[in-house]
């Protein structure tokens, strides 16, 4: 289950299908695709509906995302969710600062997780003073108690300034409640949005 409340559905599947066709994403955007191309998309769609994703990009309150959770789980359609990402998601409880409104939100997506017993990614922004920095968990925009209730927290760092599509990036592993952290580093294709090891 992927609830994004940045992308509309069509944004995300030129995504998906950048990612497993190979195509590039700008060209799927623009309508400038080949006929190999095209048949590619032919090729793999099988593929792409055993992914079984459901979107959701209307949700916008987390107890929306709570309903939808527990209702999957129910029909056991429900083995991962995604939020992209937590700055977006709101609560209909009412609070005296934004910090208390994040902190409350994501102690909720721990309890759910543990709740439902699945993994919950969530995606969030760090602020200003992390540009152009390795980035910390000091970095994290409204973090509230982000960095408590998580198990992991991982960032993604690039260091290079060109705009080549292929580039090297870290993943560091800043936090991880059982077992060791550190820094690995993947190649990133920006044409396929897609992460591949280095060799």
């Amino acid at each position: 289950f992927y609830s994004c409340l940045e992308m509309s559905p069509e944004q995300l599947m030129h995504r998906i299908l950048a990612n497993q066709c190979r195509i590039n994403s700008q060209f799927l955007r623009n309508g400038r695709v080949k006929k190999e191309e095209f048949e590619k998309i032919g090729q793999n769609a099988p593929k792409i509906l055993d992914l079984n994703l459901k979107l959701d990009t209307k949700s916008r309150y987390i107890e929306e995302i709570e309903n939808i959770a527990h209702t999957l789980k129910d029909r056991d359609e429900l083995d991962v969710l995604i939020i992209d990402y937590l700055t977006l998601l709101k609560t209909k409880q009412k609070f005296s600062s934004r910090e208390l409104e994040v902190a409350d939100i994501s102690r909720r997506l721990k309890l759910l997780a543990l709740e439902l017993h699945i993994p919950i990614i969530i995606l969030v922004q760090l602020n200003r003073d992390a540009e152009n920095k390795v980035p910390t968990m000091a970095n994290i925009r409204e973090s509230g108690s982000i960095e408590q209730n998580c198990d992991n927290i991982i960032f993604l760092y690039n260091e290079e300034t060109d705009e080549s599509n292929v580039q090297m990036i870290d993943v560091i592993l800043e936090k991880q409640r059982q077992g060791a952290t550190g820094t690995l580093k993947l190649k990133f294709n920006k044409a396929f949005s897609n992460f591949s090891n280095p060799t």
